[in-house]
């Protein structure tokens, strides 16, 4: 049984983060280049993504969650104006999807089993 932080960090970041590479290099036309350093990771992998040559499994089950997409869309723009940075979307992220209850709807469309944690502390189910 994992913790969420563990499945948010382990499997979900990744997938959040090729979601905007893509949209931030398609609908705003930065380079691959820019995209890579601004998300922190290879170009390489942003040109995978951007040519459809490498999908996230995860990925299409996380769009397909019309709030997270609509969060997504909204911190894309916010990249490509230079109005944020990912370095602090990473924990803005988490906390917009516990504030807006998708964690147990993540959780759900991945197939995990995760601990309830009270206060930030795992605790066991009974």
């Amino acid at each position: 049984m994992r913790s969420y932080c563990e499945v948010y960090v382990r499997d979900v970041l990744p997938s959040l983060r090729l979601y905007l590479a893509e949209k931030l290099v398609r609908d705003y036309g930065l380079t691959q280049l820019e995209v890579s350093r601004m998300l922190g990771i290879s170009q390489p992998l942003v040109n995978y993504v951007v040519n459809k040559r490498r999908k996230p499994k995860m990925l299409e089950k996380l769009v397909s969650i019309p709030q997270l997409k609509d969060i997504l869309d909204k911190k894309a723009s916010e990249l490509a104006g230079r109005k944020a940075r990912f370095s602090d979307l990473t924990c803005d992220f988490c906390f917009v999807l516990r504030r807006e209850g998708l964690t147990d709807q993540i959780i759900k469309s991945l197939n995990y089993e995760i601990c309830m944690c009270a206060n930030g502390k795992p605790v066991t189910k009974q």
